[in-house]
């Protein structure tokens, strides 16, 4: 692929910056956020404990039930390959799960007829729901519906599942941000799905795709945005694709510089303060093709006393599985 257009991230942050400050009601939703997700992080993890899951069906908390979780009630998203596919809700101690939300798309996306509604979790009727996802797991099957939004979704839960490898990993020194071991999509003001303009959408905001830490530890770890992509072409080459993920990452850099930031830096898995100067990725991810285009790759930029750097990640996949990724993150080369 040819060099990449050019674009003036400069200019991205700052009119970013711009719609922040312009629209500063957020400030306080994100403190509101914080708070509650903070206070309600003991009786999440305890519920998440309290049911298991193959590597078939991943659970997920979103930050309304996550700020919602009372002291005897919290609800948690199950994805299949991205899609989500049911709700499991604890409730004073019974566990149980419903597919009413999602019966249309499962039976659309996965010929899966199963309908439950609040079925208890050991059930013969949910043991019955998970195995099929199970064996479809098992059997390699890719989405039925191959809409260009649910392929992003298969990827996302495939790059999820390989940064959150232990050991073996295709890119080491990589952990997605979780709570209480949960995946957590991480909601934005902003939408950027625009490549041209950068619009303020407060609660209705885009999210962002993988949110990641980066390094060997301690203050050698850093904040990383992901956004993803599921094809690499001249139409949306990389260039494009790093200026949503760096509006993003703004957002992001503007929130750990607010009145929540410790807090939200807390939840992102970080231990003591902020650092007094801040690095953070902003990141593209994409398939990798001959000639992929990394003119990108290093790019720095300070805002204010902190430093946003511009990296990307290309990857290759089969059955479902990432094989295969190069990237110009430090600290995650074999």
């Amino acid at each position: 692929m040819g060099k990449c257009i050019d674009i003036d991230y400069r200019t991205v942050i700052n009119e970013t910056r711009e719609r922040l400050t312009e629209h500063d009601e957020w400030r306080k939703r994100y403190v509101d956020y914080a708070t509650n997700i903070s206070e309600n992080l003991k009786f999440i993890s305890s519920a998440r404990q309290e049911f298991k899951l193959t590597s078939a069906l991943s659970a997920y908390i979103n930050v309304s039930n996550a700020k919602k979780a009372s002291e005897r009630t919290v609800s948690f998203v199950l994805r299949h390959l991205g899609q989500s596919v049911a709700n499991v809700t604890s409730r004073k101690g019974l566990i149980t799960i419903d597919t009413s939300e999602f019966d249309d798309n499962n039976k659309n996306h996965f010929s899966c007829e199963i309908k439950l509604s609040k079925a208890e979790w050991r059930s013969p009727e949910a043991d019955k729901f998970r195995s099929f996802f199970h064996k479809r797991m098992l059997q390699g099957s890719s989405r039925l519906d191959a809409s260009r939004k649910n392929e992003e979704h298969r990827l996302e839960s495939l790059l999820l599942a390989e940064f959150s490898k232990g050991t073996e990993k295709a890119l080491p020194n990589i952990q997605p941000v979780k709570i209480e071991g949960l995946r957590f999509p991480m909601p934005t003001p902003l939408s950027a799905s625009d490549h041209k303009n950068i619009k303020y959408a407060g609660s209705s905001g885009g999210g962002i795709d993988i949110l990641t830490r980066t390094g060997t530890g301690g203050r050698s770890t850093y904040l990383g945005i992901i956004e993803l992509k599921d094809e690499n072409t001249t139409k949306e080459p990389a260039c494009v694709v790093m200026r949503q993920a760096l509006i993003y990452t703004t957002f992001i850099r503007e929130l750990l510089r607010s009145e929540a930031g410790l807090k939200w830096w807390n939840l992102f898995g970080f231990s003591g303060s902020i650092p007094k100067k801040l690095v953070i990725y902003s990141i593209c991810a994409m398939p990798d093709i001959d000639e992929a285009d990394t003119s990108c790759d290093g790019m720095k930029y300070d805002v204010d006393e902190d430093t946003i750097q511009l990296h990307y990640i290309y990857f290759k996949e089969e059955g479902n599985k990432i094989k295969e990724i190069r990237s110009s993150l430090p600290h995650t080369k074999s």
